[in-house]
């Protein structure tokens, strides 16, 4: 279970046209099952195209999806305008908004809670894993 990951891409500016493509990039995994990794890329790469990462609360993301929550450099929430969910993410002096439909984002989340569902992110088991990393360096 250590090992698992759970990861998703979801398209979220396809202007096929001027021959981009940008794409939200999650990722969780078992060994750290309170956060999730968010990256934005675009494709091909550009200095001025979106990109960026951050690391949010898996709890956040899910309570994200009824009302907004977080502060800082992501802040998640319903959107009404669009009816899925809005991260606004900042990364330096880069803002950008990304827009995922909320059974989408429900669904990796789901996926997670399979694996390590909350309330149990910190078995002994996980905990010993983490304290021999931590002696062996």
């Amino acid at each position: 279970m250590l090992g698992e990951d759970v990861t998703a891409e979801f398209v979220v500016d396809d202007a096929a046209s001027r021959g981009r493509v940008t794409v939200f990039q999650i990722c969780w995994r078992a060994c750290d099952p309170l956060a999730v990794s968010m990256t934005l890329v675009s494709r091909p790469e550009h200095p001025a195209l979106p990109q960026g990462s951050w690391v949010a609360p898996r709890d956040a993301l899910r309570a994200g999806l009824e009302a907004t929550v977080g502060d800082g450099d992501v802040r998640i929430g319903p959107d009404p305008g669009e009816g899925g969910v809005r991260l606004d993410l900042v990364d330096g002096d880069r803002r950008s908004v990304v827009v995922l439909a909320t059974a989408s984002l429900r669904s990796f989340l789901d996926r997670t809670e399979r694996l390590v569902p909350t309330g149990q992110e910190h078995t002994e088991q996980e905990l010993d894993t983490v304290l021999a990393n931590l002696l062996q360096t």
